[in-house]
């Protein structure tokens, strides 16, 4: 029997929820395994006084390897997944997954765990680029923020179990033994089985069924999640119309593969290439602006500002913790205040922090104070807080949001692309940079946070409360700056009046009913199952 309006929606929370929860345990899982004195003898990265290793380079790269692989299975997992369905294409990640995890576990040297880290990412890539396209098509457009920001919330409860379990683990033993670092490895595969069992009884996404001659099936589902079963309600005939009628209008371009959206060729007025690079960039941006530093190397950062091992150890948890909490802010505001407002006041409030915590750091460690070591370790607790309500959530929704249908978890691949270059770059460069320059490291992502600001406000438009047929209209203008981009969709709207209200209902608009179709677009009752929107 299925599930209908907000249970329907809770559902796919909680199920896609399973795979970012397992994503988000992957990512975090070395932060504790890097620290284990049996990992660093076994995989020979030497070891200092404390335990920690210092072939910091070989370090890095076995954890950056594992971005080689999500990349794989991010554009593997994308195209598989525009061609056999959503949830066939999460199960097939599944089974990679399965394979790297299981490997990763019973490693036996530096090579096989290289090996083994490449086979789970590709795992994890398939799925974290198919499973956001699919529950963003499945809900009201209304909606699709609040739910990537509750998967982020679970994404961070991964992080923080991953480290937890490894804290607990230190303690037996002395934490020496291999069962601190095997037995977390081994335990995020419940995850991938439960994840996949789940698929196979979960609704297929509409827009994909209604894009590959499954008409009724989609509209069937719209129903159940905008109507409660109900085919004919108004809003679900309007929405089946509107993805019937962006269906056609892509239909008149010829099928589109990777190469054609990097580089935007015969793309016309769909400009791919611009959308391309906008969601690749929006993810490397933001690993830069801090928060791989901070998920992976937390327990350095605390030592850099001052605290001891323990503290450092017991700290990065809480942190954690505290990230997992402040998540649950974002599902009340990204759909609220829009993707832009958020992405640009987190900016600059994650650059305070940054600037603040490399100045407070570096007199801390001068004067050897432990107070003002403690206040440099409070920025990191600030700065998560304003991540977790800002930039967490964005740069997950944007590419499910900004690609044509037929091609949209192929351009979801690519959000996942810029995630794993920008978590493999900072990953291969953290150590160095650290060990290098010490507290003024912590500059380099204040500095990168301006940046990112100055790049979200120039070439990122708007795209909250817009529906996802909308947003070919959005970036039809042959100018990538905002305001021009903006200009002409007001434009189009006029023009395409069809597309915007349901298309294929055979109603022609004349001008002042299309002006009025403007205002009601700007601010649209909602039809799926949110938290409304006033960007």
């Amino acid at each position: 029997m299925p599930f209908y309006g907000k249970y329907a929606v809770a559902a796919v929370c909680l199920v896609g929820g399973l795979g970012i929860f397992f994503e988000g345990y992957d990512q975090g899982v070395m932060s504790g395994v890097n620290i284990s004195p049996s990992y660093v003898d076994l995989m020979d990265l030497g070891a200092d006084s404390t335990g920690a290793a210092t072939k910091t380079e070989k370090e890095g790269g076995i954890v950056a390897v594992y971005y080689l692989g999500t990349i794989i299975g991010a554009l593997a997992g994308g195209a598989l997944s525009d061609r056999i369905g959503r949830n066939y294409a999460v199960v097939c990640a599944g089974f990679f997954g399965l394979l790297g995890q299981s490997l990763q576990s019973a490693a036996q040297n530096a090579a096989w765990m290289i090996c083994a880290r490449i086979i789970a990412g590709v795992g994890t890539g398939g799925i974290a680029a198919v499973i956001p396209v699919w529950g963003s098509e499945l809900v009201g457009h209304d909606a699709r923020g609040m739910v990537m920001a509750f998967q982020m919330v679970v994404n961070f409860s991964g992080i923080s179990a991953s480290y937890w379990l490894e804290y607990l683990l230190s303690f037996r033993d002395g934490g020496r033994t291999e069962v601190r670092w095997r037995f977390p490895l081994a335990f995020q595969m419940i995850f991938l089985v439960a994840l996949m069992i789940l698929m196979f009884f979960m609704p297929e996404s509409p827009r994909y069924d209604i894009g590959n001659g499954k008409r009724e099936r989609g509209r069937q589902t719209l129903a159940n999640f905008r109507a409660r079963g109900d085919i004919d309600d108004p809003a679900v005939l309007t929405e089946y119309q509107e993805i019937i009628a962006a269906v056609e209008l892509e239909s008149k371009y010829e099928a589109f593969t990777y190469f054609h959206m990097v580089t935007g060729y015969k793309s016309g007025d769909l400009h791919l290439g611009r959308r391309t690079f906008l969601a690749a960039w929006l993810q490397v941006m933001q690993a830069w602006t801090g928060v791989t530093s901070v998920v992976v190397y937390a327990p350095t950062l605390f030592r850099t500002a001052g605290f001891s091992a323990h503290k450092s150890d017991l700290l990065t948890g809480i942190q954690n913790m505290v990230t997992m909490v402040c998540c649950i802010l974002a599902i009340f505001t990204i759909d609220r205040f829009g993707r832009r407002k958020i992405l640009l006041t987190g900016g600059v409030g994650q650059s305070l922090c940054f600037f603040l915590l490399g100045a407070l750091s570096k007199v801390a460690a001068d004067k050897d104070s432990a107070s003002i070591g403690a206040a440099a370790g409070s920025f990191i607790f600030i700065y998560d807080f304003i991540f977790a309500a800002t930039w967490l959530s964005v740069p997950w929704v944007y590419p499910t949001e900004i690609f044509p249908l037929v091609i949209r978890a192929k351009g979801n691949a690519f959000g996942i692309v810029g995630w794993s270059i920008g978590c493999g770059t900072v990953s291969l460069a953290a150590p160095k940079m650290f060990g290098a320059l010490g507290p003024s490291a912590f500059y380099v992502h204040a500095v990168f946070n301006l940046f990112a600001v100055a790049m979200v406000y120039c070439f990122y438009p708007e795209v909250a409360c817009r529906t996802l047929e909308e947003i070919d209209l959005l970036f039809a203008s042959k100018s990538p700056f905002v305001w021009a981009t903006e200009r002409r969709f007001q434009e189009l709207k006029l023009e395409h009046a069809g597309l915007v209200r349901g298309g294929g209902l055979g109603k022609t608009l004349d001008d002042e009913e299309a002006k009025g179709s403007v205002v009601e677009m700007e601010k649209p009752a909602g039809r799926g199952t949110g938290q409304g929107c006033s960007a």
